[in-house]
């Protein structure tokens, strides 16, 4: 959030037709998020506001106003806002927070979406949490992959794949909080602010002119949240890695009981080169799979052999692995009856 938005935070206490601003939960280049109370159906919620810095800025205690010359700018950003919450309602998952309203006031636009109770990925590790085993990392991931897959099935990368943007909720499930930088599959946007870009997490292609955006950019940031989740740290930046590559191989990682072979998947996702990833997000969960697979054939922990079995019905497991085994199956039919 920059020093304008800042300053040009809605207050606490303002009034958005019946929401009530209660406090600010952050924002980017392009929006401000609030957490307010609905007072018509007496909830929570989360509303987002468009104020692109250095194009809008606060008039009054609510209205937006426009600089000078930037008009045209400022609705095609706008428009740009308003597909955003289109996008959530078309393609709906449970990793994917809804579009409960979108409306337009004090000349700009809101989304108005769910409130829900946890922490970031980034807050979770940065308090010390790591995924120390397999049933961590399957349990955040997993889920992930499955909305991901459905998002790229309607021809769109999510592009922002980040610790900042995946909340854990209070019953462990992840949701990916923002659908802002969703983008169509192929060339990158002119309009992009690699700015934006969540450093160590956005793929090379995403900083490039010419790059092309495929499932290999989300898988890239896949791959990159599983290193940042399991060894603490935030991998190095893909631009930087071009000429001299020194990130170190999460297969080397010995603070860890993931095994070695479902590291490696994740390894070959970090990959600068995007032909050096995985073509297609069913071919990665596929390699998942079978490292999964391998490495469960060696274990003697019954619930990893359950992971990989077609009967998810178990009733003495945890919330936490049966979860896990719901994603399992969801995914293995997803793309099985694709013949992936």
């Amino acid at each position: 959030m920059t020093l304008a938005q800042k300053l040009s935070e809605l207050p606490k206490g303002a009034r958005l037709q019946n929401f009530e601003i209660l406090s600010t939960l952050g924002g980017g280049r392009n929006s401000l998020v609030y957490q307010a109370y609905d007072h018509l159906l007496r909830v929570s919620v989360v509303i987002k506001e468009y104020l692109p810095a250095g194009i809008a800025h606060r008039l009054d205690s609510c209205s937006v106003e426009i600089v000078p010359d930037r008009n045209e700018q400022f609705k095609q950003g706008q428009e740009r806002f308003i597909n955003e919450a289109r996008s959530m309602t078309s393609v709906r998952h449970p990793v994917f927070r809804d579009a409960l309203q979108l409306f337009t006031e004090n000349n700009t636009a809101y989304i108005v979406m769910p409130y829900h109770e946890g922490k970031t990925l980034r807050k979770m590790v940065r308090d010390g949490w790591q995924a120390k085993d397999l049933g961590d990392l399957l349990a955040i991931i997993l889920p992930v992959i499955s909305g991901i897959s459905l998002l790229h099935s309607e021809g769109y990368c999510h592009c922002d794949i980040s610790p900042n943007n995946v909340l854990i909720r209070s019953n462990g499930s992840p949701i990916l909080l923002d659908f802002g930088a969703v983008q169509r599959q192929g060339k990158a946007p002119e309009f992009r602010h690699i700015t934006d870009l969540a450093t160590g997490f956005a793929a090379k292609e995403q900083y490039e002119d010419d790059g092309e955006l495929g499932a290999w950019t989300d898988i890239y940031g896949l791959s990159a949240l599983t290193y940042y989740i399991v060894t603490g740290a935030i991998p190095d930046q893909s631009m930087s890695r071009i000429t001299f590559d020194s990130l170190k191989a999460l297969a080397n990682f010995s603070n860890t009981d993931l095994p070695a072979c479902v590291l490696e998947v994740f390894d070959k996702g970090l990959a600068v080169e995007p032909q050096g990833r995985f073509e297609s997000i069913g071919v990665f969960a596929g390699a998942i799979e079978s490292a999964t697979q391998k490495a469960v054939s060696q274990s003697s922990e019954s619930f990893f052999h359950k992971v990989l079995s077609l009967d998810s019905n178990f009733s003495e497991l945890s919330s936490q692995q049966r979860s896990i085994l719901q994603h399992a199956a969801e995914l293995r039919k997803q793309f099985r009856t694709a013949n992936i």
